[in-house]
């Protein structure tokens, strides 16, 4: 019998290392082709979240199912601080970790660099400085290629006290929240919006400045900054011809808080199993994410449309539950009233320009039109 030749795989992200994790695993020969020189080039070491709420499964628990070890910083929380656009604080706890804060970038320890090393110790092999078009490849994982959302973050080191603190104001961070993050002495600030992209140098130095007002802390702004942005979009399928699209190159995303990397390491698995196991790849991952896909996109709705005063409630409600774990568990359950919802959302935020989302036929939403800012004035940035 010929040699049918290694599977070939376009990206070394989470969700392409995953695939070809599970590939490796199910006995296969795996190339992975990264256009960069290294692993999460785009990020900057800084602390980022691997939700925990959005699924029964515990997401160490599906670790090990997929076979995939935390040889990279994997810390628990289980509290935080939010605010509100009034300056109003909630202390929100839960029993069971809603998260566990990672690291991204081309650094030891990172999330990026652990995958490479599994991948590498099971025979994959990786090739830096080599772009693979997707129609040469099995699995395309190559990261966003538009943005539904986007973030400025600076990462510094930090010998300040421990803290997880969000902050929630529309004016500040249009469709988003900013975030102050200091852990085992590295600190994170970053702002995320979904609209007015152009003015996001704007909102970053008015987040900061109010974050700062609220709990003080030493930034050094002479560290690393960086910019990163998400992708969300549904689709019918997320196969072209006999190529796998997975991670955000096929918008698998969760859109209400845009935590995506469960989403990445998930989606690459499936793809993985497709071919190990001889089944249709859209039938797996509609089976796991199809409609948690579509519970996301109604909760993105009412996080929007709820404005500064949803988002106060929000956080009396998170304060206010016996475990927030379980509150924001809530969120994403798949409810009546949300499938009831979801056509009508996808009517109102229909798209109506040039769209590079791939592959094929989707729904994707209008881009930096979606929500009416006004101008940052004083009192925003107080």
């Amino acid at each position: 019998m010929s040699d049918p030749g290694p599977i070939r795989i376009a990206g070394a992200g989470p969700a392409g290392l995953a695939a070809a994790i599970t590939l490796a695993r199910g006995g296969r020969r795996v190339e992975v082709h990264e256009a960069k020189s290294d692993v999460g080039a785009r990020f900057i070491g800084d602390l980022q979240i691997l939700e925990n709420s959005s699924e029964p499964e515990d997401v160490r628990e599906f670790l090990a199912r997929a076979g995939i070890a935390t040889n990279f910083y994997f810390r628990p929380v289980t509290e935080a601080r939010f605010w509100d656009h009034r300056l109003r604080p909630g202390e929100v706890r839960s029993a069971t970790p809603y998260g566990f804060f990672i690291r991204r970038g081309p650094f030891e320890g990172s999330l990026d660099r652990g995958l490479l090393a599994q991948a590498r110790e099971l025979g994959v092999v990786v090739r830096f400085g080599s772009r693979l078009a997707s129609e040469e490849a099995d699995v395309v994982a190559t990261g966003p290629s538009t943005p539904d959302g986007l973030a400025r973050e600076i990462t510094f080191v930090s010998d300040e006290e421990e803290r997880v603190e969000v902050y929630f104001d529309h004016r500040l961070s249009p469709g988003g929240y900013s975030y102050l993050f200091i852990l085992d002495g590295v600190g994170t600030f970053g702002c995320a919006i979904v609209s007015d992209f152009r003015r996001i140098d704007e909102y970053f130095e008015a987040s900061l400045a109010r974050a700062l007002s609220l709990t003080p802390a030493r930034v050094d702004r002479e560290q690393r900054t960086g910019y990163s942005y998400m992708n969300f979009h549904l689709k019918r399928t997320s196969v072209a011809g006999t190529t796998s699209f997975t991670g955000e190159a096929a918008g698998f995303q969760d859109y209400l808080f845009g935590l995506g990397i469960r989403y990445a390491l998930k989606s690459g698995w499936l793809a993985g199993r497709a071919i190990l196991e001889e089944r249709p790849f859209d039938e797996l991952w509609t089976e796991e994410l199809g409609q948690k896909q579509r519970t996301s996109l109604v909760n993105r709705f009412l996080y929007e449309r709820g404005g500064n005063f949803g988002l106060s409630r929000f956080i009396r409600q998170a304060a206010a539950a016996r475990d927030f774990n379980e509150y924001l568990a809530s969120w994403h359950r798949d409810r009546w009233w949300k499938r009831l919802a979801e056509p009508l959302v996808r009517r109102l935020w229909r798209h109506e320009g040039t769209c590079r989302h791939e592959p094929g036929a989707h729904w994707c939403r209008a881009r930096d039109t979606r929500m009416k800012v006004p101008p940052l004035g004083p009192a925003d940035t107080r």
